[in-house]
């Protein structure tokens, strides 16, 4: 009996210590991560903007090959985790730069970093130590970001408290040096509203830096620089600076006295560049001026900002903002804010991309199949079975009969789902004229079967997922619902764990170059639009409109490289500005029942500059190239936007709509508060706001004279009227005012100038219309 103790203690002795010696193994061949994570730039992020995010990671253990998954539950539109490779050996320290689409500081979830061992995809999770999240200070989305890049604080440090547009609130970043971390691509530069670059700073910083400011700049941000002896010192944005140097010549204290400078200032004799505008003169000397860049502008001074007197006078800040104020419908002159465009774009492209066509068959062939049917399970099997003296086989054969042929109507309606998943895409492509196409698009897929999905997207485009795993939780991440990683030559993305013919929706942004452009030749003279039209694309353009106001001119189908001469009429006998077309009006564009055309163009109206008419088609050729597994079915539509300068040529009587008078608000107060939207609805705070609307430019001329001047005021807050003869406002009543004689409010520049005092609480309320008659003198 002891024997037999014995050995069975000595057995469980020998299982104890296998079981340690197995669970000490992969113990002691783990991996040991120590992770240190910051997020936006330099710290600073806003709500609901892309921000930069560095992780830095060290392994104190095991050779680790496998992926960190950088996990963030976005918004709505952007739920995507993103997979990245990494091969870390034992003491390396591994550091990580991406861009995160789209946080808010309420969605940080306790872990937004994970690692697997292995890879993502079949390899096993470790823990880490260190940070779960990376650490920023999250601003709201009205507070206007400049970020100052400089080799020395002290050469900026006048602009530190720089306030410029409207906004409640500015943030001054920086200024970082050339060791700073900045974000690797221009999504991640999203937040800033304006980049201050000092003498020579750009010219030094890498090629991929300077791209991805560029980037940022295009989608419609202010770079701001000062002028130096060499023009290279801006790097690749030496081509397109507003000013030309002839020159170095000093300014006197007084040609910059709004900066507190009393000594004279180092300054360069520039001249305008073609295009460019000035923003401020003295004496006929030129100090300022901006040009268009994309969707942005970069603003150059005729003097460095870094430089001493400037750099410690006392009123730079101030002095920089009044600069700064004059650029026209920039981020520079904030208007409000509108959300976020990228989500309500993919808000718009889902709702049309995702409306597959549900299965058809031809009305007449559905008659002959029940005929066919009636017919075959009534007197031709009731024949048939009769004379095989067969007919007690009929309850089998006659639900047989129903369920091949309802199967057969099936495969015929569902054939091309069964076999191929289907692809629907829409894209909003913006022309700058030059060549070069910018867009975003969204597509959609319908799966014929369930799993993964893989999409695959080529560089320059980006490629997101619509959705999450959990929307509106904040706290499961983006990991279950689609991952992305990059992949030779672009991005892969995972959609996970679909379910058998369910719909999924992806997005992103892309710039092609050399696509071609519309060459028009148009001029508008007694209320007809005559010349020549151009497709310099290599695709035909269908339905090709001018867009004036909120209205389109049908002119045609243009194939490639077709030249069309063009006769039409004009209503209102003149061309305005494109605006918004938001709802019904945008919907009849393209194909009503298919509504992708129609959205896009709703889509394009929060991307137009507000000064220009625009020419618009939509063309079938994918241009947003996206790959999707399966050979699926592809259908695309994608619309071009081409803002352009016709010849208007004016002539008798005319009549401007409301929605061609346009022009910003701002709060009378420091304090004050707005949000200012494209259908002409506000938001206001408590206190009195400035409107400062204009007249399109060519009715600013001499020549013009004013008939009829009517103002609707809306219910809520309430609205005066500068007369500009007596100096006085005059309060207007709710409804419609006719105000005469037009000349004591008009000013020569075509502007009106109106006080909004909102009620006590603030609150909600809509800008006031204006509708103007006149006539032009021929």
């Amino acid at each position: 009996m002891g024997q037999l103790r014995a050995v069975k203690r000595g057995t469980a002795l020998f299982i104890v210590a296998v079981a340690m010696l197995l669970g000490a193994g992969p113990a002691a061949a783990a991996p040991e991560l120590t992770v240190k994570a910051t997020g936006g730039i330099d710290g600073k992020a806003k709500e609901e903007r892309a921000m930069p995010v560095v992780v830095e990671i060290r392994n104190d253990g095991d050779p680790f090959e496998g992926d960190l998954i950088v996990d963030f539950s976005n918004s709505y539109e952007s739920g995507t985790a993103m997979a990245v490779g990494l091969k870390i050996g034992t003491g390396e320290t591994e550091t990580v730069r991406v861009t995160v689409d789209s946080p808010n500081s309420y969605s940080f979830s306790e872990q937004q970093f994970r690692f697997f061992d292995g890879g993502w995809k079949n390899g096993r999770e470790i823990r880490y130590k260190g940070d779960r999240r990376p650490n920023v200070n999250f601003y709201y989305m009205e507070t206007s970001f400049a970020v100052a890049l400089a080799e020395s604080a002290d050469r900026l440090s006048g602009l530190q408290d720089l306030s410029f547009g409207t906004t409640p609130e500015s943030e001054v970043i920086g200024p970082l040096g050339r060791d700073a971390t900045l974000p690797a691509d221009a999504a991640g530069w999203e937040a800033a509203d304006l980049i201050i670059a000092d003498d020579g700073f750009l010219a030094g910083l890498s090629k991929d830096d300077q791209e991805a400011i560029a980037g940022r700049i295009r989608a419609g941000a202010t770079l701001l620089i000062g002028m130096t002896d060499d023009p290279a010192d801006a790097g690749l944005f030496k081509g397109a600076l507003p000013l030309e140097q002839q020159g170095r010549s000093e300014l006197p204290p007084e040609a910059l006295r709004e900066s507190g400078t009393e000594t004279a200032v180092p300054a360069f004799e520039v001249t305008l560049k073609e295009g460019a505008q000035s923003l401020g003169e003295w004496e006929g000397r030129v100090l300022a001026a901006f040009s268009e860049y994309g969707a942005g502008h970069i603003v150059q001074t005729a003097f460095s900002f870094g430089d001493e007197p400037l750099a410690t006078a006392p009123e730079t800040a101030g002095f920089i903002g009044v600069i700064l104020s004059g650029i026209p419908g920039s981020t520079a002159a904030y208007t409000g804010m509108y959300g976020n465009p990228a989500n309500d774009f993919v808000h718009l492209g889902q709702s049309a991309t995702e409306r597959f066509e549900t299965f058809r068959i031809p009305v007449a062939a559905v008659i002959l199949i029940v005929m066919f049917y009636i017919v075959l399970v009534g007197p031709v099997l009731y024949l048939v079975l009769k004379k095989r003296d067969r007919r007690e086989q009929a309850w089998w054969i006659i639900p047989a009969a129903a369920f091949l042929i309802s199967a057969g109507i099936f495969a015929y309606g569902a054939k091309d789902r069964l076999f191929h998943p289907q692809f629907r895409q829409a894209a909003l492509f913006l022309s700058d004229g030059s060549g070069t196409l910018t867009g975003m698009y969204t597509g959609s897929v319908l799966t014929n079967r369930g799993g993964d999905l893989e999409v695959a997207a080529s560089s320059p485009m980006t490629l997101s997922a619509a959705g999450g795993s959990a929307p509106f939780s904040g706290g499961s991440g983006s990991f279950g619902h689609a991952v992305a990683e990059q992949a030779p030559g672009g991005t892969l993305l995972t959609l996970r764990d679909m379910p058998f013919w369910s719909v999924r929706t992806v997005h992103g942004e892309t710039r092609i170059a050399d696509a071609g452009s519309l060459e028009a030749d148009l001029t508008v003279s007694g209320g007809s639009l005559t010349g020549t039209l151009t497709n310099g694309f290599s695709f035909r353009l269908r339905d090709v409109s001018v867009w004036s106001g909120t209205s389109l001119i049908p002119l045609g189908d243009l194939e490639a490289g077709e030249t069309l001469e063009i006769d039409a009429k004009v209503p209102g006998s003149v061309l305005f500005p494109a605006a918004s077309m938001a709802g019904p009006t945008g919907g009849r564009y393209g194909n009503p029942d298919d509504g992708r055309a129609g959205n896009m163009v709703q889509a394009a109206g929060y991307a137009l500059d507000g000064r220009r008419p625009a020419l618009v088609g939509h063309t079938a050729s994918p241009l947003a190239k996206v790959g999707l597994e399966g050979k699926p079915e592809y259908s695309s539509v994608s619309v071009i936007v081409q803002p352009f300068d016709p010849e208007i040529r004016l002539s008798g009587p005319f009549r401007i709509p409301s929605s061609a008078i346009s022009g910003p608000v701002s709060p009378e107060h420091p304090d004050g508060y707005v949000e200012q939207y494209p259908d002409g609805e506000l938001f206001l705070s408590p206190g009195t706001f400035l409107y400062e609307p204009s007249v399109p430019a060519v009715y600013a001329q001499p020549g013009i004279g004013w008939n009829s001047f009517k103002v609707s005021v809306s219910d809520g807050a309430g609205v005066s009227i500068l007369n500009r003869s007596s100096g006085e406002f005059e309060e207007l009543s709710a409804g419609t005012n006719e105000l005469a004689p037009v000349a004591d409010f008009i000013g020569q520049d075509g502007a009106f100038h109106f006080r909004i005092e909102s009620s006590h609480d603030g609150g909600h309320s809509r800008l006031p219309e204006i509708e103007l008659e006149g006539v032009a003198s021929p």
